[in-house]
């Protein structure tokens, strides 16, 4: 049959037209038949992608030098490897440690202030602090709680004083890891052993020496408290009882005080004396006797002026101080896997630090001063606020020197240090 004129020119313009596609077509495939479970499941093949990666994560540590982990003592070999294994759990996490000075322009809690101010980004997530530090960073809005992210501040293997010096205002900023405790150091009389007390110090000739010229007064607020007197009234102001302040007083008049300590400011010219002078006991803190070890000396609590033994006690603590909420809950963590107490154990007997934790102390293979530590640690309470000690330390030290130095009447220099008070 003749076809139209008109219909061969449509055939011969569309193969034109394919002839010219930029890509082939291609055969036409012979389909595959489909079960009938198959024509009703089948879905598009979606191509598997890569695994997100976690982005790198830097946790920033802010450490005083003593604590310096990448020095070569023993304590700071134990610190770094223990930062190392936490480090290898996390593989996206990097530790950013750095050294900062206790005391000055750029000490830890300056600093703390001036990146707060400056630089938030740079703030430490984790940070080592003393009470009195700690303290001021929580009252200037610098620190976060530990409460809801922490409980291990609650658990009961803590010394009592290490528990209170965590707690600001009721809530726990702090997690310690490094106690420090006032004791007596004397040397034991092997042929007459007796029971340190400041009766039997005067009966063996010996007298006590301490630094008297200093206004933290710690040797004062051990005795005071002793006494079971507050050092704050109900409006939660420092105060004095007028009696117990005259015992002290009294006390430092007596024959057990060395004339010497009038003439001591610092807790290192009381170790310069004391080695000096065969006779002598002295005022120290625990951490410097266990510096120092003295083979002929024992530490013990320090006689009360009633019937009871006395210390007082710091600490350095874990505080949060970040800026990003995310890194909270794993400073939280290293927090808590450098407070544990198999690694304080072996951590502070390597420092020469007393361990915050009964557990810690325990593990010790020291058995003689494991217990006269246990000792002074069960009976320590933390030393007093830092504007507590401002005030009543002042006045504990310059009615010290008066009732010693210039031997004025213990209860006229009471009296007078009451109404400076009011």
């Amino acid at each position: 049959m003749k076809r139209p004129a008109h219909y061969i020119l449509v055939m011969l313009l569309f193969l034109t037209a394919c002839s010219s596609l930029p890509y082939d077509l291609g055969s036409p495939s012979t389909p595959t038949a489909l079960s009938p479970i198959e024509q009703e499941t089948a879905v598009p093949t979606i191509a598997p992608q890569a695994p997100i990666e976690a982005e790198p994560q830097i946790l920033r540590i802010w450490l005083p030098p003593q604590f310096d982990p990448n020095t070569e003592t023993p304590a700071a070999l134990l610190l770094k490897a223990r930062l190392d294994e936490f480090e290898k759990r996390r593989p996206n996490l990097t530790l950013d440690i750095r050294i900062k000075a206790i005391e000055g322009q750029a000490s830890l809690l300056n600093a703390l202030q001036t990146a707060k101010n400056a630089a938030p980004e740079t703030l430490p997530d984790l940070i080592a602090l003393p009470p009195y530090d700690l303290e001021a960073a929580v009252l200037s809005g610098l620190l976060h709680p530990f409460d809801g992210l922490s409980t291990l501040i609650d658990d009961p293997d803590w010394f009592s004083y290490a528990r209170e010096l965590a707690h600001i205002q009721n809530a726990a900023y702090g997690l310690p890891f490094a106690g420090n405790a006032l004791g007596l150091l004397y040397r034991p009389d092997t042929e007459n052993l007796f029971v340190p007390s400041w009766e039997n110090f005067t009966e063996q000739e010996s007298q006590l020496i301490f630094p008297a010229d200093n206004a933290h007064a710690n040797l004062s607020f051990c005795l005071y408290l002793e006494t079971g007197n507050p050092l704050l009234n109900e409006e939660g102001l420092p105060t004095l009882d007028e009696s117990a302040l005259t015992e002290l007083l009294t006390f430092y008049q007596s024959e057990a005080i060395s004339p010497t300590s009038t003439q001591l400011q610092t807790d290192e010219q009381v170790w310069d004396v004391y080695s000096l002078q065969p006779n002598a006991a002295a005022i120290v803190w625990t951490n410097d006797y266990l510096f120092n070890l003295p083979a002929d000396a024992a530490i013990v609590p320090v006689p009360g002026l009633m019937d009871e033994s006395c210390s007082i006690a710091t600490a350095w603590l874990w505080a949060l101080g970040g800026s990003n909420a995310d890194l909270e809950p794993v400073a939280v963590e290293l927090a808590e896997f450098l407070s544990d107490s198999t690694f304080l154990a072996v951590w502070t007997a390597a420092a020469g630090v007393l361990p915050p934790r009964p557990t810690a102390l325990d593990a010790w293979s020291d058995e003689s001063a494991k217990f006269a530590l246990r000792e002074i640690s069960q009976l320590a309470q933390p030393i007093p606020a830092s504007d507590v000690q401002q005030v009543l330390g002042e006045i504990f030290r310059d009615a010290t020197m008066l009732v010693s130095q210039e031997q004025v009447d213990p209860s006229e220099i009471a009296q007078s240090a009451l109404e400076n008070l009011k």
